[in-house]
């Protein structure tokens, strides 16, 4: 994920999770809203951070695998001469 993806998928969250608590009655008053941002705010790094460790282990997965098939090419057999 871009820098500019997350952003733009933090404030999608927000504007939903707002959107949701004064239609379910929860954000009466400014008090709750700051402590509804707060904690999706927590959630969403938390999130983001999760995803972005998880996707740097696997790239290092794949550059290791793919450079040890470039190192000794062992799926691919020599053609005999006749």
């Amino acid at each position: 994920m871009t820098k500019v993806s997350v952003a733009l998928y933090y404030w999608i969250l927000v504007a939903s999770v707002l959107l949701f608590a004064r239609t379910m009655g929860l954000a009466e008053n400014d008090a709750a809203i700051i402590k509804i941002i707060i904690v999706v705010t927590i959630l969403y790094v938390g999130a983001v951070m999760i995803t972005l460790n998880r996707g740097k282990k696997m790239v290092q997965k794949q550059r290791e695998s793919r450079d040890t098939v470039k190192a000794g090419y062992p799926h691919h057999k020599k053609k005999k001469k006749k």
